[in-house]
């Protein structure tokens, strides 16, 4: 028995979801799928939060790309616990394709997000996750709080972003 050769692996690139628009159907499903419907959102109502996202502004949606393949998502957006509701902006929704797991995608993802906030002027961060602390902790997020959200306990998060005119 011969092994098979292995594909040539192409990089992942980082891109706005808004110059994908073949992709908005796919990161609806995944993030409805993930989430809305576990909190009785609509498939209809998440796909007009992807359809919002631009480049210049919030909501912002990245989508990894790899071998013409879309691999994860991520979203800076204004709001995303209604618990804490005095806290902005937000990191949300962010998903990598089981297929596409353990290779540093979500690293990629939110090293991205960070430098797409600090160009729209923001200072820090937040995020809730119930069970992705390690993943965030590894990006330098640290835990503030602890809250309940639909899905169960969660840690809220934050990450004061560097101020890059000092450095």
């Amino acid at each position: 028995m011969t092994a098979k050769p292995m594909a040539a692996e192409t990089p992942v690139t980082i891109n706005y979801l808004e110059e994908f628009p073949n992709f908005l159907s796919v990161c609806t499903s995944w993030a409805f799928g993930q989430w809305g419907c576990q909190s009785y959102g609509s498939y209809e109502q998440t796909r007009r939060e992807f359809e919002a996202a631009t480049s210049s502004s919030m909501p912002l949606t990245l989508i990894a790309i790899e071998n013409a393949v879309p691999a994860g998502m991520i979203t800076l957006a204004d709001r995303d616990f209604d618990g804490k509701s005095n806290l902005s902006p937000w990191l949300k929704s962010l998903y990598v394709h089981p297929f596409h797991r353990n290779r540093r995608i979500a690293a990629l993802l939110i090293e991205r997000l960070e430098q797409e906030a600090l160009r729209l002027g923001c200072k820090s961060l937040y995020l809730v996750t119930e069970d992705a602390r390690v993943l965030y902790e590894k990006s330098g997020w640290q835990a503030i709080d602890y809250v309940q959200t639909s899905f169960g306990p969660a840690d809220l998060m934050t990450k004061v972003l560097p101020d890059t005119r000092l450095a």
